[in-house]
Parts: C-alpha cells; sequence; structure tokens
C-alpha cells in the first residue's frame, strides 16, 4: 500500500497536514438547507472534508430482529433509518454545493447502489465504516473503481483488518487509509487504545488516523501527535437537537479549536531533527555561560581558577575549555569582567 494518497489534489500521509473530516451524518436532520448550513460551517471551522452516510433501510437493516425471548419483530430503529436516509438527489446537489463552498464532499456508502451512485457523482475517494469492514462484496465494488478509500476499523481484529486490506489490493487498489475508532457512542477513554493506531501504521504501511466519538479533542489531538494523518469527527450545529449522532457532536466553535489545536500541534511537532530553532539561536548566547576575567589579568600572568569565572552570556571561551587555559600564559592584558577570547592565551 502506498504511504500517501490524494484526495481532490490534497497529499495525506506522513508530513502532510492533518486530513479533518467533519462527519455530518445524520446530523442534517432530513433537512437540505440544514444539510447546506453545516456545510458552511464545517468549512468556517477548518475541516478539509465533509462526510455524509449513503444507506437506505432497505440496504442496511433487516425490519426484523430477535427479541430477548428469541422471537423476532419489527426493529424500532427501521423507521428511524428510514427517516434519516439521504435522498437519491441529495447526492448531486450536496456535491456540488461542497464544490461551490471549497470543501471536498465524502460519504460512506452502505451498499452496492449508493457506491455507485457516489462513483457516478464523482466522489474523490469513498468512506467506509467500521461495520463494512467484513463485507467484502462491498469492499470489492469500491476498490474497483480506483479512488482511495478511508477505511475505519473499528470492533476489529488486526487479522480482520488484514483480509479487509487483501480484498482491496485484489483490485489493484493501492490508496487506502486505515482509521484506528471505537465502536462506541461515546466510549470511554480506557476503550481508546489509540495506540493501536501506530500499530496499523507498522503493519501496513499506509496512512492511518483516527475516528473519534469522545467529547472535546483531548484525544483528536493526542492522535496526530502519534502520527494520525486523517482525523475524522462528528459535527453539529447543536448539540442538544434531537437525533442518533448530535449528543456526541462537536458543535462547530468546538469543532474549529480542535483544527486550531491540531495546526498548532503540527507546527509544535516539528520535522524530529534535534536543533536550535532560528528564534533560539539568540538563547545560545544568552543563556549560556562562558570564560570571564574575575580580575584584571595582566600579559605574561599563568591563569589560575581564581583569576576568571564561568558566568552568562556565552560571548567568550565555553566552559569546556576552561581546564585548557589553567596554567597558560596571558598573551596580553584582561581587565576585570571581560570574556576571555582564545587569542587572549597562550596555546
Amino acid at each position: 500500500m502506498r504511504s500517501t494518497i490524494k484526495i481532490s489534489g490534497r497529499s495525506v500521509g506522513t508530513g502532510y497536514p492533518t486530513y479533518v473530516i467533519a462527519e455530518i451524518g445524520s446530523n442534517h436532520d432530513s433537512d437540505l438547507e440544514k444539510a447546506k448550513e453545516i456545510i458552511r460551517a464545517a468549512k468556517y471551522a477548518g475541516a478539509d472534508a465533509v462526510k455524509f452516510q449513503s444507506f437506505t433501510a432497505e440496504g442496511l437493516l433487516n425490519p426484523l430482529r430477535p427479541d430477548t425471548d428469541g422471537k423476532w419483530s419489527a426493529h424500532p430503529a427501521y423507521p428511524i433509518i428510514e427517516r434519516l436516509t439521504v435522498p437519491e438527489q441529495w447526492h448531486e446537489l450536496l456535491f456540488q454545493f461542497c464544490a461551490s463552498v471549497g470543501i471536498t464532499f465524502l460519504s460512506a456508502p452502505f451498499d452496492e447502489g449508493r457506491a455507485e451512485l457516489l462513483h457516478e457523482i464523482g466522489v474523490p475517494a469513498f468512506k467506509l465504516a467500521s461495520g463494512e469492514l467484513t463485507n467484502e462484496p462491498l469492499l470489492k465494488q469500491v476498490a474497483s473503481y480506483g479512488k482511495p478509500i478511508i477505511l475505519s476499523t473499528g470492533a476489529a481484529y488486526l487479522e480482520e483488518v488484514r483480509r479487509a486490506v487483501e480484498v482491496i489490493l485484489e483490485q489493484k487498489n493501492f490508496e487506502a487509509a486505515l482509521l484506528h475508532c471505537a465502536s462506541l457512542y461515546p466510549p470511554k477513554y480506557e476503550d481508546m487504545n489509540i495506540t493501536a493506531m501506530t500499530t496499523l501504521a507498522r503493519e501496513f504501511g499506509c496512512p492511518v488516523g483516527f475516528s473519534d466519538h469522545t467529547p472535546g479533542n483531548t484525544v483528536a489531538t493526542a492522535a496526530v501527535a502519534l502520527g494520525a494523518s486523517i482525523i475524522e469527527k462528528h459535527i453539529t450545529l447543536d448539540r442538544k437537537l434531537k437525533g442518533p449522532d448530535h449528543p456526541y457532536a462537536m458543535e462547530v466553535e468546538e469543532f474549529k479549536f480542535m483544527v486550531s489545536e491540531i495546526r498548532n500541534l503540527e507546527k509544535a511537532l516539528g520535522d524530529g531533527v534535534k536543533r536550535p530553532s532560528e528564534s533560539e539561536m539568540a538563547e545560545r548566547v544568552g543563556a549560556r555561560r562562558s570564560i570571564y576575567a574575575r580580575t584584571d589579568i595582566h600579559r605574561g600572568d599563568v591563569i589560575t581558577t581564581d583569576m576568571v569565572k564561568l558566568v552568562r552570556h556565552a560571548y567568550g571561551l565555553e566552559p569546556r575549555d576552561l581546564g585548557g587555559i589553567i596554567g597558560k600564559t596571558a598573551l596580553r592584558d584582561l581587565v576585570k569582567d571581560m570574556p576571555v577570547q582564545r587569542e587572549d592565551i597562550c596555546a
């Protein structure tokens, strides 16, 4: 798998800015204008992409499920799924609206029909939810389009992830990113295990990231520090709104703050080379010590320890040179409290 993928011309991988996805999910509440409002808000908050979920109730969920006594009855979530379905005609409208706003449109297909629809409207990449990790027919179909795939891995064992990657590679698709995730809404911090993300990076050599359902930005920014190239986080206009995704989503200003924290962290991470920054160069003089004359020293004097001192600032010989000048002869007069230079002392 490639170490870098490209989405709408944006490189995603180690060494590039974190790709931030604002997950709208079902927070549009079946209102097209609200969906557009959240898209505008995500752009304002600094997200690189918004993400919807493309499903139908029929293609996602069996209408019946077993009760605790083993009897099959109507699934209580089925009417909710029907209500929150993104209508087919919305996809092109939202895709075009995102283009006009200047943010990338992504969506996660949950069946073959919706995957084909997304391909036809021209999405630059596919996002696949954790629950589809073992849905090999859908994996094969999406991979066959040859577009980058962002695959969440919540509730999965490493070998299940490995099999999903094999399915993608079998379609000659080498552009995939893997998101670590805890498929809980919201999860406890002890459920997160975000260091598993580094395992994914080591095992598969592809961009990795984190799909976050925890409150606040603590875990998301920590994931960036651990090497996340992608952060996905739910966004809402108001967390108090009714709906399955609103309660654990970030409100717009919170999302904006998270993006700001991520960008600040990226600057702070640097390149890993241990060296002073340009801004620190003055401190190499200001905060370090050097050798100064403690008393007036005359030409021809033999230098002793009581004639010199180690104090700030570093305008003279370094402290490590102290042993090398003791017992040597002064070549010129040295004034008290002035720095000692190499040319002042006989070699």
